[in-house]
């Protein structure tokens, strides 16, 4: 893979991810990983959310709960996004889902960039 293969914004997400591994090696000195600019530090383990949610799972969210907000919003999650909510330090987790109007009927189709505190806990069972 070259950048000609990558978009833009994964460009850019990848100049930030070499950005703040630079960061990281100057607070912390850690050697630098291979293929990495002198005085960059190893790759960093990222941060994946947490969840307690589920497809099938209905989530109440208010406004400022998510990203880009219409309001309250009620949402049937079909897909937890654990693989890109990494680029989120775990506070954030994208939930894709049918929104539920407030009639109770299924809306349209909502990709949601939630906030992890937000989501319900569960506690495990016995």
């Amino acid at each position: 893979m070259n950048a000609f293969d990558l978009s833009p914004a994964q460009i850019r997400n990848r100049l930030i991810l070499r950005a703040r591994q630079a960061a990281l090696a100057a607070r912390s000195g850690l050697p630098c990983a291979e293929g990495c600019p002198v005085g960059v530090a190893a790759v960093r383990v990222p941060v994946v959310p947490q969840v307690c949610v589920a497809p099938g799972d209905v989530v109440r969210l208010r406004s400022s709960d998510y990203r880009y907000p219409t309001g309250p919003l009620r949402l049937r999650i079909v897909r937890v996004r654990l693989d890109i909510s990494q680029w989120y330090e775990g506070q954030w987790v994208w939930l894709e889902g049918v929104e539920i109007t407030p009639d109770g009927q299924d809306g349209a189709w909502r990709p949601v960039l939630a906030r992890v505190c937000a989501l319900p806990r569960r506690f495990p069972e016995p």
